[in-house]
């Protein structure tokens, strides 16, 4: 599970960052779409690891720290549906999940 997560949180800020690098060379969606569905696909795999822990009655710090991260998929989420392309948005948030 770790490792899915790591892949969609890697490809959300590759995409994220290459989306910030060609806003002027070719003006496309292509790589803030991809950012966007790895950000979901990376929020829908935290809220299932979030129920099971909920249902195995995992400890509490375990919980906030599923939490604390779906909490940040979706602020990156809000900050890339507001982006203008100066600063890689979602990067910047996500850099804090470990």
């Amino acid at each position: 599970m770790k490792t899915q997560l790591q892949q969609f949180f890697d490809s959300t800020k590759r995409n994220c960052v290459l989306c910030h690098t060609y806003r002027n060379l070719k003006p496309s969606e292509d790589h803030k779409e991809m950012a966007l569905v790895a950000t979901k696909r990376a929020y829908a795999a935290l809220k299932e690891a979030f129920e099971a822990l909920r249902q195995e009655d995992a400890t509490v710090e375990k919980l906030e720290k599923v939490k604390a991260a779906k909490v940040l998929c979706l602020d990156a989420l809000d900050a890339c549906n507001t982006c203008d392309k100066q600063i890689p948005r979602i990067k910047e948030i996500l850099i804090d999940i470990k």
